[in-house]
């Protein structure tokens, strides 16, 4: 059984995870939340007390010894790096909620430990392997290439929780499972709470972001392929969330990483490209390492 240790009571992910290990039992035997730590005592005792989480602690590293496997789940990205370390640096499992961290360097921080102890590390927004999108994943070949495709989902421009960082993420990460890596521009303009970004991809595909911070809360994503299209609402929730508790515990049983380095780096550089966009009047920016 992997025993997982939680860090951060703040996100309603904690105690989806926690439930769906201690509860609902999803995985069976196969996983357990043992530990969790959180900055709000009373918010982290009561996700404890609802999910049956048997040891709340002092600070994280507390857990180190008692736990198979570390998910960071703050909110704020920003605490990512901070939260994630001390496990890595013990060869622990880890799995970072989106966003890896906000600042790259925050990100270039936390990955060469990793592979310095040899731990396994990960993250990705829930919404890379929800249902819809492994649907939309499957009818590629019957598509055939990608030309052109559309994402869009909320995105709070001035989230206390990091701004684009804490949902753009979720955008972004749909349209790199579907339509590939290798985004080369991007190009970003404001009207009120919304945004909308003209993407470019190396493979010849041309697409679009919706970035809405007033519209009613729904993800979509649409494909347009040589030979037909597709397109899906993309919901969250327990389904979508399950598929992450598995790819947590896969990865924590098996040592193996679901996603590269650069998988991992891609998200952020390209919200840091859009803002680079923003900053610049809606400039067309390559959307590399920054």
């Amino acid at each position: 059984m992997v025993r997982i240790g939680i860090v951060g009571s703040d996100n309603s992910h904690a105690l989806a995870f926690a439930k769906l290990a201690n509860i609902d039992r999803t995985l069976g035997d196969r996983c357990a939340v043992a530990g969790i730590w959180g900055a709000d005592p009373a918010q982290t005792t009561s996700v404890a007390t609802e999910a049956k989480i048997g040891k709340v602690v002092e600070h994280p590293e507390a857990m180190i010894g008692e736990i198979d496997c570390a998910v960071v789940v703050d909110r704020h990205g920003d605490l990512h790096a901070e939260h994630a370390l001390p496990f890595l640096e013990q060869g622990l499992p880890v799995f970072v909620d989106k966003p890896l961290a906000i600042s790259l360097d925050d990100c270039r921080r936390i990955i060469p430990p990793a592979h310095q102890s040899g731990a396994a590390l990960t993250s990705f927004s829930a919404l890379r392997f929800a249902p819809a999108i492994e649907e939309l994943a499957s009818s590629l070949p019957e598509l055939g290439a990608i030309k052109a495709a559309h994402f869009a989902g909320p995105c709070d421009l001035n989230s206390p929780y990091g701004g684009p960082y804490f949902y753009a993420t979720h955008v972004v990460e749909m349209a790199l499972r579907l339509v590939g890596d290798d985004i080369a521009t991007v190009s970003a303009k404001r009207n009120g709470a919304s945004v909308v970004v003209l993407v470019n991809w190396r493979n010849g595909a041309i697409g679009s972001f919706s970035l809405l911070g007033d519209a009613a809360y729904h993800f979509h994503a649409t494909l347009f392929g040589a030979n037909g299209m597709a397109a899906r609402e993309i919901v969250g929730g327990g389904p979508t969330y399950a598929k992450t508790l598995e790819q947590i515990v896969i990865m924590a049983e098996t040592g193996k990483r679901p996603l590269t380095d650069a998988q991992l780096l891609r998200p952020i550089e390209i919200v840091h490209a859009i803002e680079a966009s923003l900053a610049d009047g809606g400039a067309e920016i390559e959307a590399g390492m920054r």
